[in-house]
Order: structure tokens, then sequence, then C-alpha cells
């Protein structure tokens, strides 16, 4: 029951590397103890598997454009939007991009 909280804390101090780990920004040893860390903690290794999947399909869905014709009528939707009576617009804002 004495190792459960050392453990724990292993477990917590990972999590707040992880995203270190994650983009490739720790040194190796320390890679190579997440890792092991990793591979012996199922909870933490699904949550790093987890994190892994979130950030692909982020980058997936960021890489995809919308068509030319679909962004220009989402602008001047958004355009409407903010020009409708009694939504407060801050002037400075507006022509942004």
């Amino acid at each position: 029951m004495s190792g459960r909280p050392t453990r724990r804390r292993h477990c917590l101090d990972l999590l707040g590397q992880l995203s270190d780990y994650l983009d490739g920004e720790l040194s190796p040893s320390r890679c190579r103890a997440i890792e092991r860390h990793l591979d012996d903690c199922a909870c933490c290794g699904e949550v790093a598997d987890s994190i892994r999947r979130a950030v692909a399909v982020c980058r997936q869905a960021g890489a995809t454009k919308l068509p030319p014709a679909v962004r220009a009528r989402a602008r001047q939707r958004i355009r409407d939007l903010l020009d409708a009576p009694g939504v407060p617009v801050r002037r400075h804002a507006r022509g942004a991009r």
C-alpha cells in the first residue's frame, strides 16, 4: 500500500511532461523513462494514446481546406451576423482575418 502514492505521484509527474514528450522536446534519457512507464502503466499508456490520436485528428482536420465558395459564403454570413442590430462589435476587430 505504501507504493501506491509513489506510483500515483510518478503518474502525475509523467502526465505533466506528456505534451513535451509527444512533441519531442525532452532529452532521450527522459523519453526512455517515460516510454518505460507508458509500457508498465496501462492508464498512462491509454492517456498517451488518446492524446496522440487527438493530435492526429486535429492535424488532419487542419490540412483540409474548404472550397473558396464555401469560405466566401461563411465570411459573408459572419459579416451579416456582426452587422445585425444589437450585436456589440469592436469595430477594429471586424476587418481582421
